[in-house]
C-alpha cells in the first residue's frame, strides 16, 4: 500500500509507502489522471487489480496493487486503508488537530477487522487472540451494529 495526497495544484503526491516502484507510481498517476474528479468527489478508481481509493484523511488516497475484487469489496479496502492512513499520519494530525480518543481508534480498528474478515466473529476472535464473547462484548461496548454479509 502507498499513501498519496492531492496537492493544492492538482497533482498527486506520494506521501509514504512500502515497496513503491516505478510501475506502481506510474499506475497511481494514470488512475489519478483518468479519474481525478471522481476521486476528489469520493469515488474509487480501479483498473484491473489496482485501485486508488479516497480516504477521509486530509485529501489522502490509498494505492493498492494486486487486490482481488472477489475477496474484498471497495468499502472494506477503504475502511482498512483509512485506519492505516490515520496511523501513518498520526503525528502530523496530532500537531494540527485534537487526536481521536483511544476508544475511537479501537472502535475503528475493530470495524475494519470485522469488514476484512467478512464479519466472521470466530475468525476475528482468532486474529485478535480473544474469545468470541469478547468480540460480542466489544460490539456492545462500542455500539457497533452487526452487519450481515453475503458469503462470497
Amino acid at each position: 500500500m502507498a499513501l498519496w495526497r492531492a496537492g493544492d495544484d492538482g497533482t498527486l503526491l506520494l506521501e509514504m509507502g512500502t515497496a513503491v516502484d516505478q510501475e506502481g507510481i506510474a499506475s497511481a498517476q494514470a488512475l489519478w489522471t483518468k479519474d481525478r474528479e471522481a476521486l476528489l468527489a469520493g469515488s474509487p478508481a480501479m483498473n484491473d487489480n489496482r485501485a486508488l481509493i479516497p480516504l477521509r484523511v486530509e485529501r489522502s488516497f490509498a494505492y493498492l496493487d494486486g487486490i482481488e475484487p472477489k475477496r474484498l469489496d471497495v468499502e472494506t479496502i477503504a475502511s482498512v486503508a483509512a485506519v492505516a492512513a490515520k496511523a501513518l499520519l498520526r503525528d502530523r494530525e496530532a500537531a494540527a488537530t485534537q487526536p481521536s480518543s483511544l476508544e475511537d481508534v479501537r472502535r475503528e480498528e475493530l470495524v475494519a477487522t470485522l469488514r476484512l474478515h467478512e464479519w466472521n466473529i470466530a475468525r476475528v476472535a482468532r486474529v485478535k487472540g480473544v474469545t468470541r464473547k469478547t468480540i460480542y462484548d466489544w460490539l456492545k461496548k462500542y455500539e457497533i451494529p452487526r452487519e450481515r454479509v453475503a458469503k462470497s
